[in-house]
């Protein structure tokens, strides 16, 4: 992650995942070294957070011997860039987008590169089966064997659909909560509460939950940002 360099710059072609082979002028390096740009393309990330983000208009120079992540790029599109405590966080409103930690000097990418490449043609049955699933919004098995009935999943044939996890978390009901009648006399006689967290991005003042606290008489409503678990007990004497 530079804020010297004023563009994305790759020397790996495969890490490519769509790539504009042209020659487009040249770049210097630190010490003046002229290096070609051979193309321009789109690299796609996983983040410290297991998000996908994809780097745009970055550029091919195969002499370099570094990936490197233009600042200058982020600011242009309206991102904010912050450093502290050997950490560089890269924000787009309360969003943190990219993070970086401070390693000789240098602060490297807390995440990886998903290689298109990688992704094979010549997969099992049981991976298309899946495929299919995924593809058509989490379709049942028997809504898969009528369109193959159909012909209209291809030629391949289809197996027994794996368990799926995300269709079975999908689907579960939520435990409603019984209805409580009150009769409060004075403010703060009875009060309702709810702790949300912890967040999986903390914000910027380190807050991973927030407290809220409605009192029962006046229906009047607190909102707290706590920082840990510990500080709920002390929010609730205030």
């Amino acid at each position: 992650m530079d804020s010297g360099c004023s563009y994305h710059m790759c020397p790996r072609k495969e890490y490519f995942e769509s790539l504009d082979l042209k020659e487009g002028g040249v770049v210097r390096l630190g010490n003046n070294k002229a290096c070609k740009v051979q193309g321009t393309g789109t690299i796609r990330l996983k983040m410290f957070d297991d998000r996908d983000f994809l780097l745009k208009n970055v550029r091919y120079i195969p002499e370099l011997k570094r990936n490197l992540i233009s600042i200058s790029m982020f600011d242009g599109l309206g991102y904010s860039t912050r450093i502290e405590r050997g950490v560089m966080r890269i924000s787009h409103g309360a969003l943190v987008v990219a993070k970086g930690s401070k390693m000789n000097g240098l602060y490297i990418l807390e995440g990886s590169t998903v290689i298109s490449n990688a992704l094979v043609t010549n997969v099992e049955n049981s991976d298309i089966t899946k495929l299919w699933h995924l593809r058509l919004g989490h379709v049942s098995e028997r809504g898969l064997v009528e369109l193959a009935k159909q012909g209209l999943l291809g030629k391949e044939k289809l197996n027994k659909l794996d368990f799926c996890d995300n269709c079975t978390l999908g689907k579960q009901h939520k435990v409603k909560f019984g209805v409580g009648v009150h009769k409060s006399s004075r403010p703060f006689e009875y009060v309702h509460s709810d702790l949300w967290g912890p967040a999986s991005v903390s914000t910027h003042g380190g807050v991973s939950y927030f407290l809220s606290i409605i009192d029962d008489y006046s229906r009047r409503v607190w909102v707290h940002n706590i920082k840990n678990k510990s500080d709920t007990f002390e929010k609730f004497k205030e």
